[in-house]
């Protein structure tokens, strides 16, 4: 009896710290992934990155707000494939706007090809309070092959409704955004659309001499945010080192819209519009159709060749307002 109850004795103390390293393992498993109601899916644990770090390893400019959204490309998730319109990997991603085809080698790498591509981020569900506000918008970018039309190249579009909730040639007062441009002709800028297609640029400078260059990565990063006064503030950065420690981020352009000096000249999205209208990421915006004026933010360009423009490690991000 004695052997048998010192065997006993001895598998006790064996079992207890296993189950306990059970119990342990189960709680880990079930926490390494979460669910986030503003992308409406899963978001694994292992993919958050050191504050001031992008999942890509890349910097962030400015931080993200608590509870803010934050959207990553899934270009590097070992799936390759071909598409038209929404990504099938990716809900938030949604290129059936304009006329061009894509493809992912699941490496990271995004190929884009067509006369007019279109790739909007936004909640499939167009909720409001999914809309995006101020934003950090990055993207590394690699030109290929095109038809070297002026104005295009790499540009980002926020505080826009652009075809999302309705018709841009019917609601063209949700038409409206602002974007910033690396041009295909070497020139950056700014550029508010006013009512689709019409569209009024400023803060024009030629950086790049003469021509956006080819084959090189392109590091891009357009932010807007709102100011204390109410005038919203455009910041384009620029990195050369292809994300090389973070990235050497230069801020290239800038400019603060005050309501009175971004817009004029141009055409109004309907009649009794104010053209110079402040784009706030107020969601009660004069003209709009749908009550929904930042719904999206997206990206174009236009007559590209086939993969004739690479982007990679994409994200959006709502951010603290920096404090002046």
């Amino acid at each position: 009896m004695y052997f048998l109850d010192n065997v006993r004795s001895k598998t006790y103390w064996l079992i207890i710290p296993i189950a306990i390293g059970i119990i342990l393992m189960s709680i880990l498993i079930a926490g390494s992934t979460i669910f986030n109601d503003d992308h409406n899916r899963l978001i694994n644990d292992n993919d958050t990155a050191p504050s001031g770090i992008d999942k890509f390893g890349i910097k962030e400019l400015y931080p993200t707000i608590t509870g803010g959204k934050e959207w990553y490309s899934k270009w590097n998730n070992g799936i390759p494939r071909t598409f038209t319109g929404v990504d099938p990997q990716d809900p938030w991603f949604n290129a059936a706007h304009g006329d061009a085809s894509f493809s992912v080698d699941g490496n990271g790498l995004f190929k884009i090809s067509g006369s007019a591509p279109r790739m909007y981020i936004y909640d499939p569900l167009k909720l409001t309070q999914n809309s995006w506000h101020n934003v950090e918008m990055t993207v590394y970018a690699m030109r290929i092959d095109d038809m070297s039309i002026a104005h295009a190249g790499i540009t980002a579009v926020a505080r826009s409704n652009h075809g999302t909730t309705g018709d841009e040639t019917v609601d063209l007062c949700d038409s409206r955004g602002i974007g910033a441009r690396m041009r295909y002709d070497g020139h950056i800028d700014f550029e508010k659309e006013t009512g689709h297609p019409k569209a009024v640029a400023v803060s024009n400078k030629d950086f790049f001499g003469g021509t956006l260059p080819y084959n090189v990565w392109i590091g891009y990063k357009f932010i807007v945010y709102d100011l204390a006064d109410g005038n919203v503030k455009l910041e384009l950065w620029y990195d050369n080192t292809d994300g090389l420690n973070g990235g050497n981020w230069i801020k290239i352009n800038e400019f603060t819209d005050t309501g009175l000096n971004f817009g004029v000249g141009g055409v109004p999205c309907k009649t009794g519009i104010d053209l110079a209208l402040r784009l706030t990421n107020s969601d009660n915006r004069n003209g709009s159709e749908s009550g929904k004026p930042n719904i999206t933010v997206y990206w174009r360009s236009d007559n590209v060749g086939t993969d004739g423009l690479l982007y990679k490690k994409m994200t959006i991000r709502e951010i603290v307002v920096p404090s002046y």
